[in-house]
């Protein structure tokens, strides 16, 4: 089959970030003009043009590339595969509606958090052939080996897919097949082909030293299980990783085509430390030419071990701190506690690790006073960056079945879209003490507290050694101090 791998233009944003298995997360304007490599449709596409299909990857978001444009490149292609997640899954769904109506034997898939925990509503959209549940690489190529026509029933028994039983229409049985076995181990997934990126092009992430940069994935699922994640129910409550020699594998190959530099997105890279360990004592022993990025949890390192990092090149790492009110963190089942968050940020400072503290606002049981010990503790901790999302409660996770159960109008979640996303309330009411209204004052309050204090801005002028960071930081500079000043995103 002719297969298209499709990163689908965006009319409510510049740049969507959609760079893991569940779809998109965010606009990245809120985060700098973040503007990700999509490495899990990569990874489809892989796995997908190994099994045999002509395949294309198209990042027609990136490329600039309008919905008029996808619809007549999609024309000769017999399957059209794409990533959706909660916030983007209504317009996917009409890119995917759009691209049908000009070629209607088209098979469509989706795979993502929308596709996983509302599969069913997905697939009563006309736009919607296949909703993959979990993880999509290897059911997606199963059925693509058994599919002649849609009424075949070679690939309808297929596990880890939600289809309709009759095509078109919306009143005919819903089919969700059991659950496909999750991948274990990892290292059966091919190392993702980056030569499927589009040449010339350079996607953007402020906090990165050196350019070009690529991302990397060497586990699924986390050890935590916080309320607001959709990672335990995703990738199942047992995290899986690549083993070492697999992870330098890759990392060898990286170098040899030109990245100088890398972002670990594993949901908490630094849970595996004898494996870490061993990938860094490698990265020093064969010398190889790479700066990185990570993310962790306060409680899943220690100094040792990010001195050892930064040694293999490690210059910054992303925490998900969350809230400055013990309470709070307790609420959403983070598992770390405030005093944690500051020896971590402690240890970063004493070793010279930069660092991003990610914070959220108005969750359940936020107050106006927890909300201000939030922004005191941001402060105190000093990270390099910072900020702070409007707690949303998606599918897939405890929050959103809390509110469910007092709030059945919020159906499958999708009214929150992405034109709205971390900087509108959303049922927060539900378990909020705050209203909607002041969550937004407060979020504003907290980056203007934040960036706009005259130590901070002179720290970073300090830290602009060259044109091209100069030109990185203003650009990651005007977007996160626009939204403190102006407070619209």
């Amino acid at each position: 089959m002719r297969v298209l791998v499709l990163n689908p233009p965006s009319t409510q944003a510049k740049n969507v970030v959609r760079d893991t298995l569940y779809g998109c997360w965010c606009k990245g304007r809120r985060i700098g003009g973040l503007n990700p490599p999509p490495l899990n449709l990569v990874s489809v596409a892989t796995v997908v043009r190994d099994a045999g299909h002509e395949t294309r990857f198209w990042d027609a978001a990136i490329e600039g590339h309008t919905l008029a444009d996808v619809v007549n490149e999609a024309e000769g292609f017999d399957a059209v595969i794409t990533s959706t997640s909660t916030m983007t899954f209504r317009e996917d769904a009409s890119v995917l509606e759009a691209i049908r109506e000009k070629n209607p034997d088209v098979l469509t898939f989706i795979f993502g958090s929308q596709s996983t925990y509302m599969s069913e509503s997905a697939v009563n959209h006309h736009g919607v052939d296949i909703a993959v549940r979990r993880e999509p690489e290897f059911i997606i190529r199963d059925v693509l080996d058994a599919y002649t026509d849609y009424d075949s029933e070679a690939w309808r028994g297929i596990k880890g897919i939600t289809i309709k039983s009759k095509r078109f229409d919306p009143e005919s049985e819903t089919i969700v097949n059991p659950d496909y076995p999750y991948i274990e181990p990892l290292d059966l997934i091919p190392i993702p082909d980056r030569g499927m990126f589009p040449k010339n092009i350079d996607y953007f992430l402020p906090i990165v030293k050196r350019m070009p940069y690529t991302t990397m994935i060497t586990s699924r699922g986390c050890p935590a299980l916080c309320a607001f994640c959709t990672a335990p129910t995703f990738h199942g409550k047992q995290a899986r990783t690549n083993s070492a020699e697999r992870i330098i594998e890759e990392l060898e190959q990286i170098v040899a085509l030109g990245y100088k530099e890398i972002f670990f997105r594993d949901e908490t890279f630094t849970a595996y430390k004898e494996r870490n360990w061993k990938v860094c004592e490698a990265i020093l022993e064969r010398n190889l030419d790479l700066t990185w990025i990570c993310n962790a949890r306060v409680d899943m390192i220690d100094k040792e071990t990010m001195a050892l990092m930064k040694r293999a090149g490690c210059h910054y790492i992303k925490f998900g701190v969350e809230s400055g009110d013990q309470r709070i963190l307790d609420n959403i089942r983070k598992g770390t506690l405030v005093e944690q968050a500051i020896n971590t940020f402690g240890w970063a400072h004493e070793v010279g690790v930069d660092t991003h503290a990610h914070f959220m606002i108005g969750n359940p049981g936020d107050s106006a006073e927890t909300v201000e010990k939030t922004i005191e503790h941001a402060i105190r901790i000093d990270a390099t960056t910072a900020s702070f999302a409007i707690s949303t409660p998606y599918p897939g996770t405890p929050m959103f079945d809390e509110v469910a159960k007092l709030n059945p109008d919020i159906a499958d979640g999708s009214q929150s879209e992405l034109s709205g996303v971390h900087h509108q309330a959303f049922y927060t009411e539900t378990y909020c003490d705050l209203t909607p209204e002041q969550i937004k004052k407060y979020q504003v309050k907290a980056y203007r507290a934040f960036y706009l204090r005259p130590t901070y801005l002179a720290r970073w002028i300090g830290r602009m050694r060259s044109i091209d960071e100069f030109r990185r930081l203003t650009l990651a500079g005007s977007n996160v101090l626009g939204f403190a000043i102006q407070g619209t995103g």
